[in-house]
């Protein structure tokens, strides 16, 4: 089987790029790879198992695209390093990979902000198509700063809009797999996010004193808590006996640093800016608790709470979305709405028991070995593609049915539309099959 696999590529900052670096080893083994970028640029690595294929939109070689049996379309937050891969799915059905659910900051970035060029009608179009006169006066709301665009994301994800051509889609959360399934429009495949983890955790090697290590790491929005664990920090009467490194890129760096003074937390945080690979791992197998909270989740399954598994590290996660399908043996477990009280109880319980919070991290590396496996990972992939493959002209027959329809019905009465249809149906169905 030859697939050709559009995603971000290493060394972009992209948890995607590290997804595909990882799995494509694997993968080679069951299909022959052509990866496809619009990058410039990408690790020469990766060359060791499968083709690159550099594109640009304006001239897309459809001739060697199509000569794969299936397309494999990875889709996330970003528009940087998504945009065009969305644009490529519109245009040659195949197989997408959610990695986000929630993707109205993707579409409400490329519709209203990208090139310095603004194409609100578009924006209000789709809207409107998803979601109804709702959605449409949303956008209204948004535009005017009355509703944000975590509000916006929950309410009007724009899901389906990524799928408007797909032929299949892969979630890697089980809610999202029904929620997408119960549509009836796309094969819907679910398989547990892979992680190859190269670091041998070693829990003994950890400091045990205090003060103990917390560690934040990655791109930090809004939406990672950092508010609250500062909240939290800074009225615990034990504060002192914890440190706080922050790994990655914040969302307001001025903000955070006079939140810190202003909590009286100078002497206990550290913010660090985005660090390699090697020295960000050496971080986490000194902590001693990750912190990792997402309140509101984009929906996507966490490539960092592997990582932090792959050290056997304990870590508090908010209970919504993907992290709220782990087992409490796992993960501590934060509530919305009551972060602050939660975060203080469990680093008390910390204190207290620090063994126990030793245990969940080590239930935690289990089961990412047990569950997020690239050869399970890399198998399904395949075995799904294989069977859209099989499916992909009857399902390509039935939208061009649906679009047709459409489209007469814009200057046909019912009768004489119904009569077109079953004659068009009739004709695509002998070309199709």
């Amino acid at each position: 089987m030859k697939i050709n696999w559009f995603s971000p590529l290493s060394p972009t900052k992209s948890g995607i790029a590290e997804y595909t670096s990882q799995l494509i080893p694997t993968l080679q083994k069951y299909a022959e790879i052509v990866l496809w970028t619009d990058q410039q640029h990408w690790s020469s690595s990766l060359e060791k198992y499968a083709i690159v294929r550099h594109y640009d939109l304006a001239n897309i070689p459809w001739v060697e695209i199509n000569q794969a049996d299936l397309n494999v379309y990875h889709i996330g937050n970003n528009p940087d390093f998504h945009f065009a891969i969305w644009q490529v799915s519109r245009q040659c059905p195949g197989l997408v990979v959610l990695h986000d659910v929630r993707l109205q900051h993707f579409f409400a970035s490329i519709y209203l902000h990208r090139e310095q060029k603004s194409n609100l009608d578009a924006y209000l179009f789709q809207m409107k198509k998803y979601y109804g006169i709702p959605g449409e006066q949303a956008v209204g709301k948004f535009l005017s700063g009355n509703i944000s665009t975590e509000f916006m994301s929950e309410f009007y994800p724009l899901t389906f809009l990524a799928l408007e051509n797909a032929v299949g889609v892969v979630t890697h959360t089980k809610v999202d797999f029904q929620t997408i399934k119960q549509e009836k429009q796309w094969f819907v495949g679910y398989a547990p996010l892979p992680y190859i983890s190269e670091w041998q955790a070693n829990p003994q090697s950890k400091n045990n004193k205090a003060p103990y290590r917390l560690i934040v790491f990655g791109y930090i929005g809004a939406n990672r808590g950092l508010d609250f664990l500062f909240k939290a920090l800074s009225s615990l009467p034990e504060k002192n006996q914890f440190f706080l490194d922050i790994y990655g890129q914040v969302w307001n760096k001025n903000y955070i640093g006079e939140q810190i003074k202003l909590l009286g937390l100078s002497n206990l945080v550290k913010l660090h800016d985005f660090v390699a690979d090697a020295e960000l791992d050496l971080a986490l197998a000194n902590a001693n608790l990750a912190i990792n909270l997402r309140h509101p989740t984009m929906g996507e399954a966490s490539l960092s709470q592997l990582r932090i598994w792959s050290h056997a590290l304990p870590s508090l996660v908010t209970k919504v979305g993907w992290y709220a399908e782990q087992s409490e043996d796992t993960v501590a477990f934060v509530r919305p709405n009551y972060e602050i009280e939660d975060i203080q109880q469990h680093l008390k319980s910390f204190l207290a028991n620090p063994q126990f919070f030793t245990k969940i991290g080590e239930n935690g590396q289990q089961l990412l070995q047990n569950k997020h496996n690239p050869e399970i990972y890399a198998q399904a992939i395949v075995s799904f593609g294989e069977k859209i493959q099989r499916f992909r002209c009857s399902v390509l027959a039935y939208k061009l049915v649906d679009k047709i329809g459409e489209e007469l019905s814009n200057w046909m009465d019912y009768k004489t539309l119904d009569m077109q249809i079953k004659k068009v149906a009739e004709a695509i169905y002998f070309i199709s099959n």
